[in-house]
């Protein structure tokens, strides 16, 4: 009987290319489907796809070097890696992954992608077939206005127009908003409150629509209801972004209290004011929900990167290798 596995990615294309990656490109599909719903918009996005191998593949990298597949105690880079956030079981398949295909390169960096799709589902977010309407949501100072104009202008650069809403945002903040939207050439409407936001997206026919939400207090009970009530009165996708910057159990219980905003989606931000970006991995696993975008720095639109599962494996063989390579330093002194 075959072996199976299961690789998740955003098209059957991309399944397919993750299945052959790791079990070569003769892998046999014993089957596919949709699951969702997992997309920006609710629908069905996510395809699983279940593949066997055509016939017992022996990698170069595994008659090199024996494989140690590592345990909850003892090894050193398995307890670097849950030391970001990321769980057991994941942190088993990407360091015995990394060890089998150790300096193989882009290798490395496929398989590692086969194994990230089981554990994190990515979200394309361009308003491909529809309308989109993204509310970025999170504490103060996390980027929600500069990582809106990002997307807003990314958007635009691929051919959707796109616009950004301020809401509730004060003056100064709205003017400094509407001079880097300017040079984008993004527009902005200001909303003060939630019925101004629905008067604002009701007259407009922008296909991509960014709501750049002030910046609210995860531990203000009063300040999310408020936040609530203003964005239920749209049909909206609600999207926590959190910087990875912070402690990994603040960043964690922040988000557990944006809950009754229900969002659907997630971006992660400041990588590049961290030394440990790796743990983008763990807050996108714990949390569970499509990762969008990752944002490594001020730049507009340049510090933005779409999520996926390619992305997500270069971040992970930089952590695994800068751990690893650190761990034999410190062995050798």
């Amino acid at each position: 009987m075959l072996e199976t596995r299961t690789y998740r990615a955003e098209s059957i294309q991309a399944a397919l290319l993750l299945a052959k990656a790791d079990l070569g490109p003769d892998a046999v599909i014993v089957d596919v489907r949709h699951i969702g719903p997992r997309t920006l918009r609710g629908e069905d996005g996510v395809v699983e796809l279940i593949a066997a191998p055509a016939q017992a593949v022996v990698r170069p990298a595994e008659t090199r070097r024996p494989v140690t597949i590592p345990g909850s105690t003892g090894d050193p880079l398995f307890l670097s890696m849950t030391a970001l956030g990321l769980g057991p079981r994941f942190t088993e398949d990407l360091v015995r992954t990394f060890r089998r295909y150790r300096g193989t390169g882009e290798a490395l960096r496929r398989a590692l992608a086969g194994r990230i799709a089981h554990y994190i589902a990515v979200a394309p977010w361009l308003p491909v077939g529809g309308r989109a309407i993204l509310a970025l949501v999170g504490p103060t100072g996390v980027g929600k206005t500069t990582t809106a104009l990002k997307l807003a202008a990314t958007a635009r650069a691929d051919g959707f127009p796109a616009q950004v809403i301020s809401l509730a945002g004060d003056d100064g903040h709205d003017m400094r908003l509407e001079v880097l939207a300017r040079g984008l050439g993004v527009p902005v409407i200001r909303a003060a409150n939630g019925t101004e936001l629905q008067r604002a997206l009701r007259s407009s026919t922008a296909p991509f629509t960014l709501i750049d939400t002030v910046g609210t207090n995860p531990y203000d009970p009063r300040a999310i209801a408020a936040l609530e009530a203003a964005l239920t009165t749209a049909p909206l996708v609600v999207c926590v972004t959190l910087p990875v910057s912070g402690d990994l159990d603040e960043t964690l219980e922040a988000a557990r209290r944006y809950a009754p905003l229900r969002p659907r989606a997630l971006i992660l931000t400041k990588l590049d004011e961290t030394r440990r970006p790796g743990m983008a991995l763990g807050i996108a696993e714990r949390l569970g929900r499509p990762l969008l975008a990752l944002t490594t720095g001020p730049s507009i639109p340049q510090d933005f990167v779409s999520a996926s599962t390619s992305a997500l494996a270069e971040l992970a063989a930089w952590t695994l290798e800068r751990l690893e390579r650190r761990l034999r330093v410190t062995d050798r002194s």
